[in-house]
């Protein structure tokens, strides 16, 4: 498999990092922890990092009042080239934290 794949790596014990899911077995429990604290601080940093000149609101959910209401194409503006590509890069990552980790925010994330 080293000759076709490469160096194969491999971790033992009860905690292992996967695709920013961190996965802690506690055999006396017989359970499996699921944090993704980790994930989603690097992503809000780097959110922040890139709008720095922005005013960043802190709120306790995506979902607000008006979560289900849509502007007519009059009222529409539309993003610059680097907020676009910044807006699909941050929704692309909640999708995969809300699909993984928080399936609280799914509904507002893809909506």
């Amino acid at each position: 498999m080293n000759d076709e794949y490469g160096k194969i790596t491999e971790h033992h014990g009860n905690e292992h990092d996967y695709l920013g899911m961190v996965l802690t077995y506690e055999p006396e429990e017989k359970k499996i922890i699921l944090n993704m604290r980790s994930y989603t601080k690097t992503m809000i940093d780097e959110f922040e990092q890139g709008n720095e000149n922005d005013i960043i609101k802190n709120v306790k959910t995506p979902a607000t009042s008006n979560l289900f209401k849509t502007r007519n194409e009059t009222e529409a503006s539309y993003l610059s080239a680097t907020r676009s590509s910044c807006f699909h890069s941050m929704t692309a990552k909640l999708l995969f934290l809300a699909k993984r980790g928080r399936p609280d925010i799914l509904l507002a994330v893809s909506l």
